[in-house]
C-alpha cells in the first residue's frame, strides 16, 4: 500500500477513499473553467508567484507542485458516518496553478456550494472514478451553481502517470484543477487520508459531506445533492 507522509504530520494511504473528481488541468484550461464562472470564492491573481521552469523556447513547464497556504483545518477522516468536519468552517487556501498563477479559494464567501476532489496521479481508484465524474458532467447532471475544483496531491515522480499535469490533460477532467504542494498542505488542511476524496462544502462555506470510494455515477449524484439538499 503507498503513502504519502505530511511532513511529519499524517500520512495518506494509496486505499480506496474519497469520492472522486479530480484531476489537474493545465493553466489554460483552468483559468477558461474558473474564470468563466464568475465565481467570488475561486479569484485569481495574474501575478505568476509559484515555481515555474521557462523553456530555450520560451515555454513555461509546469510545476507538478506548488505552495499552499490554508486557514484552519479540519480532523482527519474516518468515514462518512457521523463526520464530525461536517458543519465546520471548510478552511480556505491560496493555491497556485501549475503554471504559477495564484489562486484564493475561499468557500462561502459568494453564496455558492463547491466541491473539492482530491485524487493521485498513481491512484487506481482515482483513474476509475474520473470517467464518472466526466459523464455526470456530460449528462448535465451537476448542479447549476456548484463549483467543481480537483486537487493534485500525493505527486511521486517515481510512481505511474507521472507527472500529474499532463495525466489530468490526457484523462480529460472537466472541471478545474490545482496542484497540492510538495508537503500535501491542502490535502491537510482538508483532513485527507486516502485517495481519492472529495467534500461537498455549501454555499455558506461550511463542509457538508466528505466521502471515500468508488462511487457509480448515480451514487455521485446522489451524495451531491442529498448534501446540498437538493432532493
Amino acid at each position: 500500500m503507498n503513502k504519502v507522509n505530511y511532513d511529519g504530520k499524517k500520512s495518506l494511504s494509496g486505499k480506496t477513499v474519497g469520492l472522486v473528481v479530480a484531476a489537474i488541468v493545465v493553466l489554460a484550461a483552468i483559468v477558461a473553467v474558473v474564470s468563466s464562472s464568475g465565481d467570488d470564492s475561486v479569484s485569481t491573481d495574474t501575478t505568476l508567484a509559484g515555481p515555474t521552469t521557462t523553456g530555450t523556447d520560451g515555454a513555461v513547464t509546469p510545476a507538478e507542485t506548488q505552495p499552499v497556504q490554508y486557514d484552519g483545518n479540519l480532523p482527519m477522516f474516518e468515514s462518512d458516518v457521523n463526520d464530525p468536519a461536517v458543519g465546520q468552517d471548510a478552511p480556505a487556501l491560496q493555491m497556485y496553478g501549475f503554471n504559477g498563477q495564484r489562486f484564493t479559494l475561499d468557500p462561502g464567501v459568494d453564496g455558492k456550494p463547491m466541491m473539492l476532489v482530491f485524487l493521485a496521479h498513481w491512484c487506481p481508484h482515482c483513474n476509475a472514478e474520473i470517467p464518472v465524474l466526466n459523464e455526470w458532467q456530460k449528462q448535465g447532471l451537476v448542479p447549476d451553481d456548484l463549483n467543481v475544483i480537483g486537487i493534485s496531491t500525493g505527486v511521486r515522480a517515481d510512481q505511474p502517470n507521472y507527472p500529474p499535469s499532463q495525466w489530468i490533460e490526457g484523462m480529460e477532467w472537466s472541471w478545474a484543477a490545482l496542484p497540492d504542494s510538495d508537503k500535501n498542505e491542502a490535502a491537510y488542511a482538508y483532513g485527507v487520508t486516502g485517495f481519492p476524496t472529495f467534500v461537498v462544502i455549501g454555499g455558506d462555506g461550511l463542509v457538508k459531506y466528505r466521502g471515500s470510494g468508488e462511487k457509480s455515477l448515480e451514487e455521485v449524484d446522489a451524495v451531491v445533492k442529498k448534501a446540498l439538499a437538493l432532493t
